[in-house]
């Protein structure tokens, strides 16, 4: 249908006065801006997505365990270098692989917070050079946001995540050694 407007009005264009050019020229603009707001769908119109409410909820449903770190505080003014000596009681500081906790924020899933550890050496603390320190990740499972956005609410769907929850002392993998009990 605008097509064909188009084209008659181009057609009377070519046919009319300047006093009547100027009037079809305006008709043409205006026909040509209804147009494109009529195909211009009401979808594409940002819709304001919120945080739904009942995301604690939902996530206590699907937790298979709890929050890693949750009752932990983060150091976060701690030396983070590897330490000299291991005269701690904090398990995480007397380790032959001590870490410390970080502080993650990742505003896609749900819960937003959680700590992960860091392993503050790399090789391990009394222990030959056979041995390096390699970080311990364990499986969780959190509520990711998805693109989606239904009746104002961002969706979230359960996704499993790897979080760093410690750090071990752990031989070194010998390349030779591995593709020989491969053969």
């Amino acid at each position: 249908m605008c097509q064909t407007y188009y084209t008659f009005r181009i057609f009377n264009l070519h046919r009319s006065s300047t006093m009547k050019i100027t009037t079809a020229s305006v008709h043409v603009v205006l026909f040509h801006f209804f147009c494109f707001v009529s195909f211009v769908p009401s979808a594409s119109i940002p819709v304001q997505c919120k945080i739904p409410t009942n995301l604690k909820i939902l996530y206590e449903n699907i937790a298979d365990m709890p929050q890693i770190g949750s009752d932990q505080l983060a150091v976060t003014d701690e030396d983070k270098a590897c330490p000299k000596s291991l005269f701690f009681t904090d398990i995480r500081k007397r380790s032959t692989c001590p870490w410390y906790l970080k502080l993650v924020h990742d505003s896609l899933v749900y819960p937003p917070l959680r700590m992960e550890a860091v392993c503050r050496c790399l090789d391990c603390l009394d222990s030959d050079s056979n041995h390096l320190c390699v970080t311990v990740y364990t499986k969780t499972t959190v509520l990711k946001r998805t693109g989606e956005c239904v009746d104002g609410e961002y969706v979230y769907k359960p996704s499993v995540i790897e979080i760093a929850t410690a750090c071990v002392c752990a031989r070194k993998i010998d390349v030779q050694q591995r593709d020989n009990a491969n053969h």
